[in-house]
């Protein structure tokens, strides 16, 4: 939808789902569907998911929501809400009844993942009754484009990408850091207060000037408090390295220009600029996406490595490699004039995906079928 040699006129439900559809159909499933089930087990040391069917009928729903998203914005946001809650019970029944760690040793990356669950599980309902009151009014799909910016979208992208990026930066944390310390207070501010706030001006309760000031201290402090406790520990540590640390690190890079940009500009923002022209909040707001994308993309490189070990350095060259590319393209894509190049770098970086999970892939056929280890290392 975004190539520049789609001159299209969008649809307003193309609109809707092009701003919503990486938040809530690529970053909340894949932290919440597939992360869970590769990271979870091992952080809680337990046997494995407590509701393995629960995952497979959200991606059911989850994918139905997704091809009606455009056509029917406002079915496929249901659906996504029925499907990522099923997500979300899985990824708390496992917490609360698969662990054999008490709560207090759980690392800050399982408290992110229970932050972004106790988040659906009170963003999904509302968006519900939104939906009903609003379809019951005749309202348009533009509507929905009001209700989900802000802190919904805030919070279901910084939540994971936070939680993903600490881990990656600080793979040996002791308990005696300052983030696994932050961690539960902070991710559970994060997740839990803004979207309450959110809740509660949705159907008309807080003033504009009352919400704005609750999403700062929501939202903004808690994330200060835990990128100082981040900055302080990782003075104390040497910085990993290889493909996991380089998506982390972009990641948070972006993430902080994303959210620097947003918050300055009231103060830097021009008002009245022409079509197509440089926006400081829009390219804050892509930089925030992108960059929690750069995250997701950590993990899955860590999810990768594991499994394409017999690779060695030529994959982490590979990974490095292409999270230079995507780096770079996430960069020129904030500007209308390197649309061409940003096109063709996030091309390029699709490719490079394709060809990790196709690595991956036949080594799961070879191991299969042939009953050998493929590429991948002996148990």
């Amino acid at each position: 939808m975004g190539l520049p040699f789609l001159h299209v006129h969008p649809s307003p439900g193309v609109v809707v789902s092009h701003a919503v559809l990486m938040t809530f159909y690529v970053v909340c499933p894949a932290f919440l569907g597939g992360m869970a089930r590769w990271f979870l087990p091992d952080l809680l040391k337990g046997e494995g998911m407590a509701l393995p069917f629960a995952v497979r009928t959200g991606f059911g729903v989850l994918a139905v929501g997704a091809f009606l998203l455009p056509v029917m914005p406002f079915v496929g946001l249901a659906l996504w809400s029925i499907g990522v809650l099923a997500l979300a019970f899985n990824v708390l029944a496992t917490v609360l009844e698969m662990r054999s760690i008490p709560f207090r040793d759980c690392p800050p990356l399982v408290w992110a993942f229970l932050a972004n669950a106790l988040s659906v599980l009170i963003i999904a309902p509302v968006l519900l009754a939104f939906l009903l009151r609003s379809g019951l009014a005749g309202a348009g799909p533009e509507a929905l484009l009001t209700v989900l910016r802000g802190s919904v979208e805030m919070t279901l992208l910084s939540v994971p990408s936070l939680g993903i990026i600490m881990a990656a930066l600080l793979p040996g944390q002791k308990k005696q850091g300052w983030v696994p310390r932050c961690a539960p207070h902070a991710f559970g501010v994060m997740g839990v207060v803004p979207v309450l706030l959110w809740a509660d001006h949705l159907f008309g309760g807080f003033p504009s000037s009352v919400y704005s000031a609750g999403l700062s201290i929501g939202l903004g402090v808690p994330c200060l408090v835990l990128l100082v406790a981040f900055a302080r520990d990782i003075w104390r540590t040497a910085l990993p390295s290889g493909p996991v640390a380089a998506w982390a690190s972009g990641g948070l890079v972006l993430l902080l220009a994303g959210w620097a940009a947003m918050l300055t500009e009231p103060v830097w923002g021009i008002q009245g600029v022409p079509p197509g022209a440089f926006v400081l909040g829009a390219a804050g707001h892509q930089l925030v996406m992108f960059g929690s994308l750069l995250a997701l993309s950590a993990a899955f490189y860590g999810w990768c490595g594991a499994r394409l070990a017999r690779w060695g350095r030529s994959f982490s060259i590979f990974g490095m490699i292409h999270a230079f590319i995507t780096f770079v393209g996430a960069l020129c894509s904030i500007l209308p004039q390197l649309v061409v190049p940003a096109v063709l770098l996030m091309g390029c970086s699709l490719l490079m995906f394709a060809l990790s999970a196709g690595m991956v892939w036949y080594g799961l056929l070879v191991e299969r079928t042939q009953g050998t280890t493929g590429l991948f290392p002996e148990e």
